[in-house]
Parts: structure tokens; sequence; C-alpha cells
């Protein structure tokens, strides 16, 4: 008996989660419907065909100057290569037609690029797609498929066949070492080698790692980035090495300049004296070089406001130098936690000329920032720029989402909106979540709580006759301005119950409750009819 008494105090509250839940779905791809119906209805305007203004030779000038590339050579000039259009496709780097012209606009040299008097410093770069591994693309590696799923191998091979392999155990985050017959030969984790299960270490969750045979190896070496640390692993001599640990704030990027050991140098190669460097930034804005040959690690901090994706860096064996390029379009920091607001300052000044700019520093010892150099230009205003006014659609999808709960814009507020919900891209459910409640969100709108207002009186209006008991009707009022559309059909689908004129008081009464609410008499009992046979007898 208490199993079943228990039993009925969850199936009611089970029934009505689930209830609001597929409503809350069905509701969304209905707005999503209607949207975008009215985004295939929606026939672009076509602005009038200008007439092509005539271009001067200053202006092409003014123009080739803004498209060029900014370099810098390593005593700090700065120059700007221009590289023609016309150039094919499909040329090397090497044949392609360039120009140099000084920070004035003044013509320096012009020629194949092969032919270029002039070497520019080189700056840290993230592994490209083909080039790295991250936290999302190993999921998907390990996804069991219909085929088959697919284990991260790292070969150790001579120049003629593989002698070891290293797989990954992704669930506790180390690799395990096969010899060619099969059998076992240890543990790699963050500690090192060791040919006992117990003893190793995992290394944390994975971010991201890049792989490159050294000179003289044909078996990949690793850097290997998890949360807070980044290590180099190599498999050939059963090595690994931590290269940096953040203590308190998380990775957020990791970049690198000549670190990778790929092949000898050539005649063609670089003549300014590198030394191989990695930068991290963490999630403190702060960005953390390691560099080798010598070894050495430094931190630099910048100014909050700065465009922090953008920094590079670079070291020659002299001097540590910072490259920033930024431009007036950037939302500034106070606008970027408000998508309206930042959206509305990007209609501001989108029809304007704007300026951009790049700066070179050079690091000193104690990470201080020295400007030796800035250029800025202007990019004048478009023909067409001027901010349109918002697109039919979005004032349909406006209103279509007046219809969605409001908790709804809670939990953007609890997400901390949509430039916080960004940095969660390389979890596919969060960002997935994020995604589906920046579009159904109302905006906390007063259209919103009125319509909620106006489906709590119509609920209201219903059930007073059909109520059972005051606190149940309460509820459902309180439900339905939480969940808006999705709550008041929750609340049809669960309480539509017939309703007769009560025989005592004459008032509306419910069939499900047996005491009238207003009177307290009962339900009147059947007359007696012929077929009533039981009755009768």
């Amino acid at each position: 008996m208490k199993l079943i008494d228990s039993s009925k105090h969850v199936a009611g509250p089970t029934k009505i989660f689930m209830t609001v839940l597929i409503l809350l779905i069905a509701v969304g791809v209905l707005q999503v419907f209607i949207v975008q119906i009215a985004i295939l209805w929606q026939t672009p305007s076509r602005a009038a065909p200008m007439k092509p203004k005539k271009v001067s030779d200053q202006e092409k000038h003014l123009e080739k100057i803004r498209n060029s590339a900014k370099q810098f050579l390593p005593e700090g000039t700065i120059h700007l290569v221009y590289e023609f259009s016309d150039t094919p496709t499909f040329s090397p780097d090497d044949q392609k037609q360039q120009e140099v012209y000084d920070a004035n606009g003044s013509l320096l040299w012009s020629g194949l690029q092969k032919n270029r008097p002039y070497e520019y410093l080189s700056w840290t770069e993230v592994p490209s797609g083909n080039e790295k591994l991250d936290e999302q693309r190993m999921k998907q590696i390990y996804t069991i498929t219909p085929e088959f799923s697919r284990p991260l191998e790292i070969p150790v091979r001579s120049r003629e066949k593989i002698q070891q392999v290293w797989r990954y155990d992704p669930t506790r985050q180390l690799f395990v070492g096969y010899r060619a017959d099969g059998t076992n030969i240890g543990y790699i984790g963050s500690t090192g080698f060791t040919d006992s299960k117990s003893r190793a270490k995992p290394f944390g969750t994975l971010k991201m790692f890049t792989a490159w045979c050294p000179q003289g190896s044909f078996s990949p070496t690793l850097l290997w980035q998890t949360s807070k640390r980044v290590y180099e692993i190599n498999f050939e001599k059963q090595q690994v090495q931590l290269i940096f640990e953040s203590t308190k704030e998380n990775i957020k990027q990791m970049s690198l300049h000549k670190w990778r050991d790929i092949r000898p140098e050539t005649p063609q190669d670089s003549k300014i004296p590198y030394q191989p460097l990695i930068m991290c930034r963490t999630e403190d804005n702060k960005h953390h070089l390691i560099m080798k040959n010598p070894d050495e690690k430094m931190t630099v901090t910048v100014d909050d406001d700065w465009w922090c994706e953008a920094l590079s860096f670079t070291a020659t064996t002299q001097d540590i130098f910072l490259m920033r390029p930024d431009t007036e379009r950037r939302v500034p920091s106070a606008l970027r936690k408000s998508p309206r607001l930042a959206l509305e300052w990007l209609r501001k000044v989108r029809s304007k000329p704007y300026k951009q700019w790049i700066e070179l520093y050079r690091v000193d010892d104690q990470g201080e920032l020295n400007l030796l150099n800035r250029y800025d230009w202007t990019i004048p205003a478009r023909p067409g720029s001027v901010v349109e006014a918002s697109p039919p659609w979005l004032k349909v999808k406006h209103y279509a989402c007046q219809f969605s709960s409001p908790l709804y814009d809670l939990t953007w507020y609890l997400l901390g909106g949509e430039f916080r919900a960004l940095s969660s891209r390389d979890n596919d459910l969060i960002s997935g979540f994020a995604d589906m409640v920046r579009e159904l969100r109302p905006g906390n709108s007063i259209l919103n709580w009125l319509l909620a207002l106006a489906m709590a009186g119509f609920v209201f209006r219903h059930g007073w006759p059909r109520q059972t008991s005051r606190p149940k009707l309460i509820f459902w009022l309180a439900f339905t301005l939480v969940f808006n559309l999705a709550g008041l059909l929750t609340y049809l689908a669960l309480n539509h119950t017939p309703i007769i004129k009560c025989s005592s008081c004459g008032r509306s009464r419910c069939l499900a409750q047996v005491n009238c609410l207003r009177c307290g008499a009962e339900l009147p009992a059947p007359k007696r009819r012929k077929l009533d046979l039981i009755l009768n007898t």
C-alpha cells in the first residue's frame, strides 16, 4: 500500500513535467517554423544601381596602401607590402608579384617575392585545422559509428617498419604502449613512462594537441594541451616534459612560433635568429611566453580593453616583440556583455569612416611593453553601407518569441549573455542549448508579460468553476505565468473536465469534485430507470 501511495505522488508531477516539456518543444518548433516562413516570404529590397564613380590615381594609390600587408623589420621599421591580385591562384609564394612601400606611401621596391631584399618578422600562430586535433574532434573520433570507432594511435617506427604503437585511452586519459607482436610495453601519463598501471597518472582532459616528426626521426612528437598544462611527449624516447602549468586560470589559447623542429634549415629559410616560442593565453588575459635555446619563461600582462585574440608574439636571440592590430569598429568592452547594446553600437558606426592601426612593442626582461612603432590608416565609408531598417522577418521573430516562457530570459541571464555563451563553443551540448535559448527568449518584453497575464486570466476564468481546491488553482495560475503558451496548453490538456450547474445553489461546478465548493451539496444521484435491473431487484 505504501508503494502504491508513493507512486500516486510521483505520477502527478511526472505527468505535468513530461507534458510541459513536450509542449515547450512543440511551441519552439512552431515558432521556428513561423520565422522560416517569414524569411522565405520576404523579398530582398534591391537598391537602384549606382553609376560607377570615377576614381583618381591618388584614390587608387590610397586604396592599394589600405589593402597592403603591414610588415615589420627587426629594427621596428614598418613596410606596406602590396600583392597583385592578378597573380595565378596556384602560383608558388615566391613567384608572386609584389610592391613594397614605406610608411609615407613611397614605393621602395617592386618585383617577385623571391627577389625581395627585405626580411620581415614572423609571428606566433594558432595551429590550423590540419595541424591540430582539438577536444571536439577527439569526441568525434571516439564516437561509435555503425562501421567502427577510431582510436588515436601514435606509431614509433624505424625507416622500414612500425616497432611500437601507443594508443590513447580517453577513460584513463593516458597512453598505453604495445609492441609489434601485441605485448604491452607500459603507460605514458603526466609523470612520464611507467610499466605499472597503478602508478600511471592521467594527463587530464584534452583541449588540443599538435604533432610533428623532429629532424632525423620517423616517429611523431606531440605537444599536448589540457585545461591548465602543456606537455611535450616523445614516444620514441618515452619521455614527457611539462612545458607550462597554470596554477589558477585555464588556458584559453595556445600559439606557436618555430617550436616544431621539422626539417633542416635551407638557404631559403629566415636569416633572423629566432628563438622557438610558445604563447599560452589564460582566461585572465595574461600571456605566458615559453622559449627554448636557451630556456626562458615570461608573463606579459596587457590592457583589459585590448583585442587579445589578435595579439601575436615573436622572439629573436636579442629581443621579444608583440604585434597589436586593432580597429575603431571593435565593440567597446563596456558594451560586450549586452548583445543588444553591442548591436546598436555597430549599427551607429557602420556607415561612418573608421580607423585601423597596428602597433609594434618590445617586451623587456620584466614583461613590460615599450612602443616601438605605430601605423594607422582610415577606411572610408562604403557606398550603400547605411544601416538598413530591420528586415520584416526579425519583427515576425520578435512577436513569435513573445509566446515563449520568461524562463528563457532567466536562463540567458545565468549563462552570462552572448559573449560569455560563445566561450562554451567547445561543448556541443552547452553551445546548442545556448543557441536555442538565444533564439527563443522573449527579451524581457512587456508584451510577453501581458500575454502571460492574459493567459493566466483565461485559466482563472476557465478553472474557477472546475476547481477542486484553491491551492491547485493558484498553482496553475502561477504555472501559466511562468511557462506562457506552453503552460496554458499544459493546463488545458490536464484540466479540461466538464461542468454542470449545482442542483442546490445553481452555480457551475466540476464533476470531478463530490461536494460543491460553494454550498457543499453532493452530486445528485441518478434517477432510477426501467433498465436499472440491479437497483430494481
